[in-house]
């Protein structure tokens, strides 16, 4: 029996007293909002009255028009309201507590009370014609699809009235109450929409059009005939029964409201709307809703970017603690290190390839590990006797990584591409060992070497990505698969690094879940049994055993930790003595530019001498001639870019692990720079790997930009991606906080399934404890009490659709009036950009695409390319002008817009080169959308005292190249020479050591 998803609550008062603190020394200010997007209404039986949700909240709204009186609080994140036909109640979805469920409350917003529950999403609520019931769409039989389900209002029990495998969604009763029509579909696709009756027997009631969806159906009084919305491209139009009603484009996907036979309200075009059905006229409701912005101030974090000081290494990757348990073999610094615990650590390897993953031989003698020394990530061993090594793969299709030695030391098991393969050391063959899966977890083998296990990641439905990370196990030579939760509707914490991992007697697993150390029993085949039990109650990253299965070697905050595998007594430290410092900078440098954008404005000056000392900036004056024979004779280095144009260098302002450390590999870092990127900002990843690429790239071990870190994304009790945690309460939150502020993140990222709740909780010990900025995919309501950022115009949301973009692509005046006068910033990751590639295919003929990219990264940009140049790109078009139209909105409000990309999509600088592009086709000035990638985003991230503009005293990050941005954008790629920190690259010395790879 599933059992009851305990609902997390947090102390209203508590809550009150954080909302409330947030507006104190802030900028207090209403904003009043005359448009909406996506908002969804419904009407009340008498006809008087709407209320709708606008922005995440609900409100009372005259049907005639006027004021909207807000109904809800920002955090019970109430959505899809539908008005009972008693008049009495208002059944809506709220995610309050971290999961989706159908909720209750009276039409004034009092005695709001939870209808279903448990760990299921419940979703779209719509009442009976009696009132007594409420039908919804949910993922509640946990077969990987969504049913239709009806809940009785006063007792709460449940019956299912659908259950085939398409997934069923949108419920609306037809009016004499023996039928149900709802959407089906393949995940998030409504193909048609069909009708059951509760003994289960349906009919067809419409087909989408080919190249169509459909969505939002409603019935009308007589039965026969029914509304919907149908989406064709970026066009969405309200539809009855096969013919269009009124003149909107861009019908927002929520059902209509039948007010008469003949009468019909709905929303869409940023309005809500009626329509006389017959050819008769539409007319619109007026209204305003009034937002309170509370912004408050805090103390950013100061950063020192000259300080040559020695500190503490804490970007620690996969430490493994050897069989006999007495040395550990990690990674750091861009290279492997061996330690005899107890010892100072010795290095492995040099040189500036990317190491990773290194894995102990069962007999203690040899590491394996993954490196891109031949051009892409091949497995090598290293014999750590004689120091000589092999290399064991040589796949030039992809990478090779995690490696991990069968206990018999013949196979390594490792991952490619989402499958897991295993190598034969003798013979080199390689088998498939697991199927491809969304980024899974590292490999284990169990003690008989006949069973591998990895962390998958298994969604709820085809609907919705999200869902739990299982234990999956297969038997080798049988090929069966076993899925196993860690423990009931939990995850594995992530698939980088957290388990499940065997212990070498085989008796038992470990792995790490609510984000400590848990160890569980498996039977003779590897599979858990029994219940999993807590080994630790702190913070817990990349578990190993000792050989002997006694004791565990894992990461936290910062340190490396031993615990006996009972847990019976305290974790204790291993010490590490290791640092990294920045290289003492004096060097003096002349760099005399023929134009120079500085990076403030439109203007552009000529023939302009550059002069920097160490990392910074010393002055900026008119060239002379003179100065330049002069400094020569010093011994200064004097940099001829008369005919170049000099500029600041450029962010990306959201990037994942700097582009695929994994795969990319020491590629990543100079394509950026290639192009001109001086500074990446990361929007969220595997923590300790992020802090190994500041310390890399800060330290000279690794060549690349200058890198400002995060965390894994704080995501709730499903999620996605590997590398993302999952907390469920506040005290699994505090610890990801807590490993925060040990590891000195630079930002904090929330995801999609964090309730806002939390969010805000995050987001006050971001300010208040780290002076960092925080930011996620949601506008409101962090918008209102000090989130400083949202990382794309829209994207994944928990919803199935955005607040801030519409179906057909829009955002409305209450997004851009709310982002324009908050100050909150907006990342535009403009996808469609790649549409671009039409108009300069040569792009991808640039030796730097040929070099730096891995082959399989430049196959996929090549695909998008000529898709482009041989398919109709008017929506994809379409669509990103209407992004840009957004941009351009808030930024001439006085909002704040940066660029970035989301990287590491395939295309690392070339789709931010396609993205100030876009900006200048659709509308701003060259300058303009520069800004959008060196001083705003600098701004932005509270370090426009050292970056974003050429001045004097700022940090000498700049770029060379050839022709003129400010003139044509497209020569903003055509960079010659960059320097970061002080450091002065070419184009070819940064492609030199994959030349010919």
């Amino acid at each position: 029996m599933r059992m009851k998803k305990p609902v997390l609550w947090i102390c209203a008062a508590a809550l009150a007293v954080i909302y409330l603190s947030a507006a104190k020394n802030s900028s207090t200010h209403t904003v009043t909002v005359t448009e909406c997007t996506n908002v969804n209404v419904t009407v009340s039986p008498d006809r008087k009255t709407i209320i709708m949700d606008l922005q995440e909240s609900l409100w009372s709204l005259p049907i005639a028009g006027g004021t909207a009186k807000r109904l809800t609080d920002p955090f019970l994140e109430p959505a899809r309201p539908d008005w009972s036909p008693k008049a009495d109640l208002v059944a809506f979805q709220s995610f309050k507590g971290g999961t989706f469920h159908i909720w209750l409350m009276k039409p004034d917003g009092t005695g709001v009370r939870q209808l279903t529950d448990g760990h299921a999403d419940d979703r779209e609520p719509r009442f009976s014609p009696d009132g007594k019931k409420v039908a919804f769409s949910s993922d509640r039989s946990f077969k990987g699809n969504y049913d239709i389900w009806v809940a009785d209002v006063e007792s709460g029990k449940l019956a299912q009235w659908t259950s085939s495998p398409a997934d069923e969604f949108e419920p609306a009763w037809s009016p004499d109450g023996a039928e149900i029509a709802y959407v089906s579909g393949t995940g998030a696709v409504g193909t048609s929409i069909q009708s059951t009756d509760a003994s289960g027997h349906g009919k067809p009631v419409v087909s989408a059009p080919e190249g169509a969806r459909v969505n939002s159906p409603s019935w009308a009084p007589d039965g026969k005939r029914i509304a919907y919305s149908e989406i064709s491209g970026n066009t969405t139009r309200l539809m009855i029964s096969g013919e269009k009603v009124g003149t909107a484009e861009d019908v927002f996907p929520f059902p209509a409201t039948w007010l008469s036979a003949n009468q019909i309200l709905y929303t869409g075009n940023g309005k809500i709307f009626v329509t006389t059905l017959g050819g008769g006229e539409t007319r619109t409701i007026p209204f305003q809703a009034k937002f309170q912005l509370n912004r408050p101030a805090y103390k950013r974090r100061q950063v020192d970017f000259d300080s040559t000081t020695p500190r503490a290494v804490k970007g620690i990757l996969t430490p493994a603690l050897s069989p006999d348990g007495n040395r550990i073999v990690f990674e750091a610094l861009n290279q492997l290190w061996l330690m005899e615990i107890g010892g100072k650590p010795q290095q492995l390897t040099s040189g500036s390839y990317y190491k990773q993953s290194p894995a102990w031989s069962p007999d203690g003698k040899q590491i394996a590990y993954s490196c891109d020394k031949a051009g892409t990530a091949d497995l090598y061993i290293l014999d750590l006797g004689t120091k000589s090594e092999r290399r064991v793969t040589n796949l030039a299709d992809s990478a090779e990584i995690e490696p991990a030695w069968s206990p018999d030391g013949k196979r390594i098991a490792f991952q490619k591409n989402g499958t897991t393969y295993t190598v034969d050391l003798s013979s080199s063959e390689i088998k498939e060992a697991i199927k491809e899966t969304y980024e899974p977890g590292k490999a284990s083998w169990s003690a008989n070497g006949k069973t591998i296990a990895v962390a998958a990641l298994r969604p709820y439905s085809r609907r919705f990505r999200e869902g739990t990370n299982l234990i999956e196990t297969v038997e080798l030579a049988s090929g069966k698969v076993t899925f196993t939760e860690p423990a009931p509707y939990k995850s594995i914490s992530t698939r980088s690094g957290d388990g499940p991992i065997y212990s070498p007697d085989g008796s038992q697993m470990a792995f790490v879940m609510d984000g400590y150390l848990w160890t569980r029993p498996v039977d003779a085949n590897g599979i858990p049994t029994s219940e999993a039990r807590p080994i630790n109650e702190e913070m817990t990253d990349a578990p190993t055993w000792s050989g002997d299965g006694k004791r565990l070697l894992y990461l936290s905050n910062g340190k490396l930790r031993i615990v006996a595998s009972d847990g019976a007594t305290p974790p204790t430290t291993v010490p590490l003595d290791l640092g990294w410092h920045r290289e003492s900078a004096a060097k003096k440098t002349l760099v005399h530019a023929g134009r120079f954008w500085d990076g403030l404005g439109p203007n552009v000056r000529s023939n302009v001498d550059v002069i920097i000392v160490g990392r910074r900036i010393q002055r900026i004056e008119a060239h002379r001639d003179e100065l330049h024979q002069v400094e020569l004779q010093r011994g200064v280095e004097v940099v001829d870019a008369s005919n170049l144009t000099v500029m600041p260098g450029l962010w990306e302002a959201h990037n994942h692990g700097y582009g695929g450390l994994s795969s990319y590999g020491d590629r990543a870092g100079r394509i950026w720079l290639a192009y001109g990127f001086t500074d990446l900002q990361s929007q969220g990843d595997q923590a300790y790997g992020q802090m190994e690429i500041k310390e890399s790239f800060g330290s000279g071990s690794r060549v690349g930009p200058r890198y400002f870190s995060s965390g894994e994304p704080i995501d709730g009790e499903r999620g996605y991606y590997g590398s993302d945690h999952g907390v469920t309460n506040e005290k699994e939150l505090q610890l990801e906080l807590d490993r925060a502020q040990a590891l000195e993140y630079d930002n904090l990222k929330t995801y999609v399934r964090l309730p806002h709740e939390l969010q805000l909780i995050a987001m006050k010990f971001a300010h208040d404890k780290l002076g960092t900025w925080t930011a996620s995919h949601y506008g409101l309501p962090g918008l209102t009490y000090g989130m400083d950022g949202m990382t794309h115009v829209s994207a994944t949301s928990r919803w199935g659709y955005s607040y801030t973009r519409s179906y057909g692509g829009v955002t409305y005046q209450d997004i851009r009036g709310l982002f324009a006068a908050a100050g909150e910033f907006m990342i535009s990751t403009p996808f469609a950009a790649s549409a671009l590639y039409a108009e300069d295919p040569q792009i991808l003929n640039d030796p730097r695409i040929a070099t730096l990219n891995t082959p399989w990264s430049q196959k996929t940009m090549t695909a998008a390319r000529d898709r482009a140049i041989k398919t109709d790109q008017s929506l994809t078009l379409d669509s990103l002008k209407k992004e840009e139209d957004t941009l351009i909105g808030i930024m001439r409000g006085g909002g704040t817009v940066l660029l970035g990309t989301d990287s590491p999509l395939p295309g690392l600088a070339i789709l931010n080169h396609l993205g100030l592009r876009a900006e200048v086709k659709f509308g701003m000035q060259p300058w303009e959308a520069l800004q959008t990638a060196t001083l705003l985003p600098a701004k932005a991230y509270g370090y426009g005292k050292d970056l974003g503009s050429l001045e004097a005293g700022k940090l000498a990050d700049l770029v060379m190249v050839s022709g003129d941005p400010m003139r044509d954008i497209k020569d903003a790629a055509n960079v010659q020479r960059v320097m970061v920190d002080g450091r002065l690259y070419s184009t070819t010395e940064l492609m030199a050591p994959f030349a010919g790879k």
